[in-house]
């Protein structure tokens, strides 16, 4: 897909991404992930494009641009093929990630969004944030599209970890037990939670 068609295909993301996601930012430390996942470095430039004057979804187009350009470092090569495959759907991405800055949620919610990418929605989770195994693997399970069982297959053939994540949090949640269910408020949650903070919850509506 080119570009130019891709980029009329976000501005439609516009009427999903209010400005009041990004009222609240203040430090891009305190945006969700390890300090060298590359989802962080790409929400990274993401809020230094809107703090710079650019709408909420031409901040996200734009990160996303960028990251895909041959020198940059931003994602490795696996990663630029994973979002370069489907931009609009790692644009959503980061529209949830943008609003929650939570990667639980955001994996919910990409999922029930788009069902019928569930399995590329896992791997872009995984190569953006691969040190998160557990919380790609959890928000996926609590979307209700895939069984544990493919969500593992497609965990594994993303390239997780199989020692970082397991079924054993989703279960309770799939099985009707406790979850908790607190999500950040819009716009709150970007710059809120500490150094590689972030929510690690998701909600269960």
């Amino acid at each position: 897909m080119k570009l130019a068609s891709i980029a009329k295909t976000l501005v439609a993301l516009t009427v999903l991404v209010s400005s009041s996601l990004f009222a609240q930012i203040n430090e891009t430390e305190n945006l969700f992930g390890d300090g060298d996942q590359p989802g962080k470095r790409l929400h990274s430039i993401i809020v230094q494009n809107y703090t710079a004057g650019d709408d909420p979804a031409t901040a996200i187009n734009k990160a996303i641009e960028f990251s895909l350009e041959e020198d940059a470092t931003i994602l490795g090569g696996e990663g630029k093929s994973v979002v370069a495959f489907d931009m609009p759907h790692a644009s959503q991405f980061f529209v949830h990630m943008t609003e929650h800055n939570s990667l639980i949620e955001t994996m919910k919610r990409l999922v029930e969004g788009s069902p019928e990418k569930a399995v590329h929605s896992i791997t872009l989770g995984v190569v953006l944030y691969p040190n998160h195994a557990q919380e790609i693997y959890d928000g996926a399970a609590l979307a209700g599209v895939l069984a544990p069982d493919d969500i593992t297959v497609a965990m594994l053939q993303a390239g997780a970890d199989p020692t970082q994540f397991s079924d054993a949090t989703a279960a309770g949640a799939t099985a009707g037990g406790p979850v908790t269910a607190t999500v950040t408020p819009i716009g709150a949650g970007i710059g809120a939670g500490g150094t590689g903070g972030g929510d690690t919850t998701a909600s269960t509506n």
